[in-house]
């Protein structure tokens, strides 16, 4: 039993947090302020044509009987007009000192006794007096006129009244006002059902889509067939699941070309370490070159390693604070650092370096940048080929150029190099040429996180030619000039 009601109260507060429930709620709330304002707008309306045909009529009374007395004063066995007074009508007629001296009722007559009635306070101040109620489908009414006699005023008129005729009218008014308040109710109630009916038709299906996305290797758009509320978070969902599919995408081609740019090398160590083993009296000239062929295997991984982990580090966007830094310094020192290298291969550097150029970036991210352009503008560059580098600022931006007299880039490829392990001629990773294919990946990544973009093209001697573009800061003479 304590299981059953544990679960009914689960099931309970579970449906009072929905939103169905809110929506349900929030529709009877507003029919009852519907009904609520209705009734009374037209129970005042009702009240109001009441009270002036009503006004009309007392107060006409009031004033005629009133002027009748003035003309002949106390005389009332001669001057009470019988239609004045009735079943439920009442005249009480009154002195100045508020003494009774008629009164037209056979049940609780007054004459005689002093009544202080606001009624006919307000006469004998010289003020014409009407008030109106309704009281249990009843008109409550009363009118009061003075009586003036030669200039003074020696009395009042009070008519009372209880209207009982439009019982009827009220019983119907009010009968009219439940019916319909209770019809309207239930259309709202109706319509609210229908409406999460509906609603809850179409968030199934998005949730259906979320449910089967944890399953499917490739998720499926949520058809956007109306235009209602609910399209823009479709829209939306479809936009995450377009990117969900991609990241899918590229999990499995970073899966597969990373396994196998690691079982490479590693299958090469295992050729070599089984050749060692196998031969009887390996010599030790043999011996040291399997050694250093492992030991480019091992470097081979660990600089793939090395990649993998920076692009990891720039998806993760955990990378350092961005700070000013001199662009020139760091192409200087890269040039320094990389002059080995193109001294054995004949190149020649040329060098067109503005000092005055400055980004805003990390120095780490900026370091990947110019030294992996001037690295594979060596690297792919001819024996004998020359490299020319630029770095100047201009409107703003500060530029970095390479252009070799390289074997170039095709058009076609030119922007698939950017994407991880793709390499425009495989041939070469075993020529000492080929990398990992991951350094122009790490270039474009750095570039547009420091808000820069990159493009290559092909230079006049039939080479490629990088361009990357960096928003440039601005030197306080600069700032002056603004």
């Amino acid at each position: 039993m304590d299981i059953i009601l544990k679960l009914n109260l689960g099931i309970g507060f579970k449906f009072r947090e929905s939103l169905s429930f809110k929506i349900i709620i929030s529709c009877a709330l507003a029919s009852i302020l519907i009904i609520l304002f209705s009734t009374i707008f037209i129970w005042n309306k009702i009240s109001s044509a009441s009270y002036s045909a009503k006004q009309t009529e007392l107060t006409a009374a009031a004033s005629e009987y009133s002027a009748s007395l003035s003309a002949y004063g106390f005389d009332f066995k001669l001057n009470i007009p019988k239609n004045y007074a009735g079943v439920n009508r009442r005249v009480i007629v009154t002195d100045t000192a508020f003494k009774v001296v008629f009164d037209s009722s056979d049940i609780e007559n007054s004459r005689g006794k002093t009544l202080l009635l606001p009624v006919a306070f307000s006469a004998i101040q010289g003020n014409e007096y009407f008030s109106f109620d309704v009281l249990d489908m009843s008109l409550e009414s009363c009118a009061s006129s003075p009586i003036i006699a030669d200039g003074k005023i020696i009395g009042s008129v009070c008519i009372f009244e209880t209207d009982l005729s439009l019982q009827h009218v009220f019983r119907a008014c009010r009968n009219a006002l439940i019916i319909t308040g209770i019809l309207t109710a239930i259309i709202f109630i109706i319509t609210a059902f229908c409406i999460v009916a509906m609603y809850k038709a179409r968030t199934s299906n998005l949730i259906k889509t979320v449910r089967n996305a944890h399953e499917a290797d490739e998720i499926e758009k949520i058809p956007v067939d109306c235009n209602d509320e609910l399209a823009p978070i479709i829209r939306e969902f479809n936009n995450i699941y377009e990117r969900l599919n991609y990241v899918l995408q590229m999990r499995q081609v970073f899966v597969s070309d990373a396994s196998h740019e690691l079982r490479t090398p590693l299958a090469a160590i295992k050729l070599l370490c089984e050749s060692i083993t196998q031969t009887d009296n390996v010599d030790a000239d043999t011996a040291r070159e399997f050694m250093e062929d492992i030991i480019l295997e091992v470097d081979r991984m660990s600089h793939t390693a090395e990649k993998l982990l920076v692009l990891s580090k720039l998806d993760n966007a955990n990378r350092s604070a961005l700070a000013p830094i001199s662009l020139s310094s760091i192409v200087h020192k890269t040039i320094t650092t990389l002059a080995p290298i193109a001294e054995n291969k004949d190149v020649t550097i040329e060098q067109y370096i503005e000092e005055d150029c400055s980004i805003l970036a990390d120095m780490e991210g900026a370091s990947q940048i110019i030294g992996n352009l001037i690295d594979n503008a060596i690297k792919y560059n001819n024996v004998g080929g020359t490299l020319r580098i630029y770095l100047f600022s201009r409107a703003g931006k500060c530029t970095f150029i390479t252009d070799d007299t390289g074997i170039g880039i095709a058009p076609e490829y030119r922007e698939q190099v950017f994407e991880r392990f793709y390499r425009v001629d495989k041939s070469r990773e075993h020529d000492g040429r080929g990398g990992s294919g991951l350094g122009l990946s790490i270039v474009k990544r750095n570039v547009e996180s420091f808000g820069g973009t990159v493009r290559i093209s092909e230079s006049v001697s039939g080479g490629t030619r990088f361009t990357v573009v960096f928003p440039s800061l601005l030197t306080e003479d600069e700032v002056d000039m603004i």
